[in-house]
């Protein structure tokens, strides 16, 4: 019987399991990387697809505003603009033109070290970074309807300029199917009310690893009205390396991104377990984003199984949505849609998580290892709690209690797909 890595934070928790009960443990795909980042992204912005390359595409443009995603991901965004803004130098257009627009949803403001990390020096001496508030009107322009009526309003400098290119990571994300493409506008420079609507939308039809989504849909559409002229998403393996770079017109570009993506991301597993240990790792952020190991888990745990979740939860439940932990445990789900139905809620975008968390726990029991929620919180919420140094006691008792258990490892489960022969 080996001890198996479960990673936490930054370090690991060993676990032993015995052979004939771990059916599994898989994490993504370490598909080599390159050693030429040059190289990929400018063949993204050279040979695009679906699209001329951008030093075409862009001609007689006046403002350009690259919508970049923000620290919650891992997209190497201070090696990828400098080359994009080589480009539009090339195109005629200066950095005097252009601006970066943070793409961060509702996430809480990045700090000054954050952004340094993440965007480096260089983007941030040669242009201005403007950060996404989606609650301040004043930062905001409507600007209509989707097809299916949800409100059209978005980040009042993405509307101001004539040539949008979206910059990010092509990950398996809930509920959206996956990230990347146009999901870059919506939620990422949308409003409060139209990423809200968005998020009910996907609660309603979640589709963790399906391609084209109610949600992407949506999506869509949006970003076609408002035209997003470029896209520049990166696919990269677990050690964070590049893998390959897609660019072009949103659609065909993503497309093709999640294909790659797909053998990255994507993990046989033989069947469906009893037990899933489910790390986040190193999406630690807190539980807003940790809770995606719950969503991956589901696709690996029986009806009635377990999911472990293991996750630092660095920030608690969220900054930006403390109110997640009033509606789990607290609420059904049919309560938490009469709510949101009646408008009786302050913040739709947290109930629409609340909704997606509470019907899988519906299903199966969760329970968290983490030090950054309290055992009353997590018992508040309807989950199970054990500190990180319980993991392995807790696994004993299971095993004491159901000694055929059947038990799965997943790990990085933020952005894993796990796929049944089924």
């Amino acid at each position: 019987m080996l001890s198996r890595c479960v990673p936490y934070i930054d370090r690991a928790l060993w676990v032993r399991i015995p052979d004939r009960n771990l059916i599994f443990e898989v994490e993504p795909g370490n598909l080599p990387g390159t050693r030429d980042v040059a190289e990929l992204v400018l063949a993204s912005l050279r040979r695009p697809q679906g699209s001329a390359p951008l030093t075409q595409s862009v001609k007689g443009s006046q403002r350009v505003v690259i919508i970049s995603d923000d620290n919650t991901r891992r997209t190497p965004t201070k090696r990828i603009i400098p080359l994009i803004l080589d480009e539009l130098n090339r195109a005629g257009i200066p950095d005097s033109a252009v601006s970066v627009v943070i793409s961060s949803g509702t996430h809480r403001a990045m700090t000054s070290t954050e952004l340094d990390q993440k965007y480096g020096r260089e983007v941030i001496s040669r242009v201005p970074i403007i950060p996404h508030r989606y609650k301040d009107p004043s930062e905001l322009v409507d600007f209509g309807t989707t097809g299916r009526g949800i409100p059209i309003v978005v980040n009042r400098h993405v509307i101001e300029a004539d040539f949008r290119i979206a910059v990010g990571e092509i990950v398996p994300h809930h509920p959206a199917g996956w990230g990347g493409g146009a999901k870059a506008v919506l939620p990422g420079v949308a409003g409060e009310e139209t990423v809200a609507r968005m998020h009910l939308l996907g609660s309603r039809y979640p589709g963790l690893g399906v391609i084209e989504t109610e949600m992407r849909r949506e999506m869509e559409d949006l970003a076609g009205k408002i035209g997003l002229n470029f896209i520049v998403n990166a696919v990269l393996n677990r050690e964070g390396d590049l893998v390959a770079v897609v660019g072009g017109q949103f659609v065909e570009a993503h497309r093709e991104g999640v294909a790659l993506s797909q053998r990255v991301y994507g993990a046989d597993i033989p069947e469906l377990v009893d037990m899933t240990l489910s790390s986040t790792s190193p999406v630690d952020f807190d539980f807003f984003q940790g809770d995606k190991g719950i969503t991956s888990a589901e696709l690996s745990t029986r009806p009635g199984g377990e999911i472990i979740l293991v996750s630092g939860c660095l920030e608690g439940i969220s900054t930006a949505h403390p109110e997640l932990g009033d509606y789990l445990g607290q609420m059904s789900v049919d309560e938490i849609w009469e709510a949101v139905e009646g408008g009786n809620v302050p913040d739709r975008l947290t109930c629409a998580e609340a909704i997606v968390v509470a019907n899988i726990a519906k299903k199966m029991r969760i329970t968290l290892v983490t030090e950054g929620i309290t055992r009353q919180l997590a018992r508040r919420m309807g989950f199970g709690h054990q500190p990180p140094q319980g993991l392995q006691g807790y696994i004993d008792r299971r095993l004491a209690a159901e000694p055929e258990l059947k038990i799965g490892i997943l790990r990085n489960s933020a952005e894993i797909l796990p796929m049944t022969a089924r």
